[in-house]
């Protein structure tokens, strides 16, 4: 099993203003080609071949046993802990041997938020990564066909915050989708018991109803201060703006193109020599 990088620490938040200056996160500008990595989720150690330790976040100092199924046409992470199910993630290969499309991802409740999506994802990329001459990638997010009137529609926010961690775009053109007379209204959603607030927006063509969370620029994290989506609300040139920066997310589809490569390869590569080796082999979509 080839081993995943020791994730970096999250930038500190910035300041309690609702939408203060973002920094650039603007997917479509070049990157540096030199390894600086940065983390998708919590921080963990291999102990030995099957099993790792969580080093921060809520499952701090907790113990997983890993193992890794991979088939011609598909590929499966499952953690257990003490015996009992923890979580496990499916990896479509469509084609066989080259497409990587995470298409589903379970975590116990109990252990829910403590990053554990993130680390099966990390190994199954990586994992994938090295043994395929080749490799494109592509992230499911399930979605609810009929979003109601006040509830957010989202059925998996973290798949969405994972794509857009790794520098994953949405399958739709949604920045040509969500701007000028195409949107017919906006609304901003408060939050409940399962989901942060969102952002309802009406428009003309399909998809009919995009719901989008907004993830801080610096902890990647959906925003919880109500305010920025009541301001959003009234500027449509904002919902542009952090659209293009990948901060706002919506239920569907996710793709890796040329745009998140830099972004992605950091994410998984322990060093710099990996860094060229996953360069090389990502194709983009």
């Amino acid at each position: 099993m080839v081993h995943p990088p020791r994730m970096m620490a999250v930038p500190t938040e910035q300041g309690s203003r609702p939408l203060a200056s973002l920094p650039d996160h603007d997917l479509t500008k070049a990157e540096s080609r030199c390894w600086t990595p940065h983390r998708i989720g919590s921080r963990f150690d291999w102990l030995d071949h099957d099993r790792i330790l969580v080093i921060d976040g809520p499952l701090s100092e907790r113990q997983f046993e890993t193992t890794t199924d991979i088939r011609t046409d598909t590929a499966v992470v499952r953690l257990r802990e003490n015996g009992h199910f923890a979580g496990q993630i499916q990896i479509d290969r469509v084609p066989p041997g080259r497409g990587v499309v995470l298409s589903n991802a379970l975590v116990g409740q109990r252990l829910r938020r403590g990053g554990l999506a993130a680390i099966m994802t990390s190994c199954a990329f990586r994992e994938l990564l090295a043994t395929q001459e080749s490799a494109t990638f592509r992230i499911r997010m399930a979605h609810a066909t009929q979003p109601c009137a006040t509830g957010t529609g989202v059925v998996n926010i973290g798949m969405g915050i994972l794509a857009a961690r790794l520098g994953f775009r949405p399958e739709l053109p949604i920045e040509e989708i969500a701007q000028g007379d195409n949107i017919t209204d906006v609304a901003a959603l408060p939050d409940d018991k399962d989901n942060p607030p969102a952002l309802k927006i009406l428009l003309r063509s399909f998809p009919s109803v995009l719901v989008a969370h907004v993830l801080s620029p610096a902890t990647m994290k959906p925003i919880s201060d109500y305010r920025t989506y009541l301001e959003l609300k009234q500027d449509s040139g904002l919902i542009q703006t952090w659209l293009r920066q990948g901060l706002l997310f919506v239920n569907g589809g996710y793709k890796l193109s040329e745009s998140g490569i830099e972004r992605f390869v950091n994410a998984l590569a322990t060093d710099e020599e990996e860094l060229a080796e996953f360069r090389s082999k990502v194709r983009a979509l």
